[in-house]
Formats: structure tokens, sequence, C-alpha cells
């Protein structure tokens, strides 16, 4: 009994927790992620999350899906540029690199358009692992024209879809885990499974004997 006492003390913290962080403004938010990397710059966040009307009246999960269409966007827009890139290109090892870098934002959108669907539905675990690979997408693009020995045309175009995937993975991780089997009620097994990971259970249990 004290242990599940203890276990649903601590759902309630990290409720109350995560709530204060659902109702953040655009620059509270930004000042939070801007604070949590090096890599990310407060003005540009700012900046880039107002380009959006609706992120005025957004909450922490609006301005994740905010970011993530955003970032999306812009590999979208990389995609074009990469096609017209190939069209006009005659040289071999530049076009090998930028069929590479077509092939990882073609995947980049379809990975994006899912992370938005996890978002909105609050499978913010499957959101932050999706993101967390599309953080590496504008980097691996680069490098591909590094190990080539040639001239990158999509610099800009990279660093923006690393810095743009990196807010809006730094925005989701504000958001507070899902537990499934408490939203879902999927069974008791499920819920003895969530109390074993409690710390607090272990130290009660020994304390009951």
């Amino acid at each position: 009994m004290a242990a599940f006492i203890a276990l649903l003390g601590f759902l309630v913290i990290l409720n109350y927790q995560s709530s204060s962080l659902v109702n953040a403004s655009i620059t509270e938010t930004c000042k939070t992620v801007a604070a949590s990397s090096p890599n990310i710059n407060y003005d540009f966040c700012v900046a880039t999350l107002r380009a959006d009307p609706g992120s005025a009246s957004a909450d922490t999960q609006g301005l994740a899906v905010i970011a993530t269409k955003l970032t999306k966007a812009n590999a979208t827009s990389t995609e074009s540029t990469i096609s017209f890139l190939l069209k006009n290109s005659r040289d071999s090892a530049t076009n090998k690199c930028l069929t590479d870098c077509a092939t990882m934002y073609f995947d980049l959108v379809a990975t994006l358009n899912d992370t938005v669907s996890a978002i909105t539905s609050k499978r913010y675990f499957d959101a932050k692992t999706y993101l967390s690979a599309a953080v590496d997408v504008g980097d691996e693009c680069e490098n591909g024209f590094v190990e080539k020995k040639a001239k990158s045309p999509l610099t800009k175009e990279n660093n923006d879809s690393r810095v743009l995937s990196l807010i809006a993975l730094a925005i989701t991780n504000l958001l507070h885990i899902d537990i499934p089997c408490f939203s879902d009620l999927h069974g008791l097994l499920c819920f003895f499974f969530y109390l074993f990971l409690s710390s607090s259970f272990f130290s009660r249990i020994l304390l009951l004997k």
C-alpha cells in the first residue's frame, strides 16, 4: 500500500511539472530550449516559431507540432533544391552526393509526418525517437560531400535542417512522458511493471519487511 501511494505521489508531481510547461509562451519555451542546448539560438527559435500564425496561441504540444512542421517544410524545400541541382550538375561526385541526400530528405519528410502524428496522439517517446534521427540527416548529407571531396551546395539547407530538428526535439522533450498503462488501462501486469520501475518501490518493500 505504501508503495502504491508513493507511486501515485510521483505521478501527481510529474503531471504538475508537465502542466506548468504545457502553458509556456514562445519566449519562455525558447529560453528553456536554448538553455538546454548550445546549438539552439534563442532569437532564431523565437523568429522560427513566430513565422507560424498559430504559434501565438499554441501550448507546448502545439509548438512541438509547429516546430516539426517547419522542419518538414525545410526538408520539402531541400528536396526541390536537390532536384534542381541534379538537373544542372555535370559533376559525377556531386551528383552521387545529391542523389544520396535526396533519399535522406525523402525519408525525413516521411519521418516528420510520423512525428506530427505521434505528438498529436501524445506518443511522445515515439516522437522523440523520430526527431533524434531527424537531427542527424543534415550532417549525414553534408558528410557525404566531404567524403567525396566535393563542395556541398546544400550547406545552408543542411544546417537549417539540423537546427530546426533540434528545436523540435527540445520542445518535444518538454512534454511529459506518456505512460500508456495508466492512460489506456492495459492491465495489472503493466501496472506492476511501472511499480517496479519506481525507485521508491524497492526501498519501501525493504521497510515493510
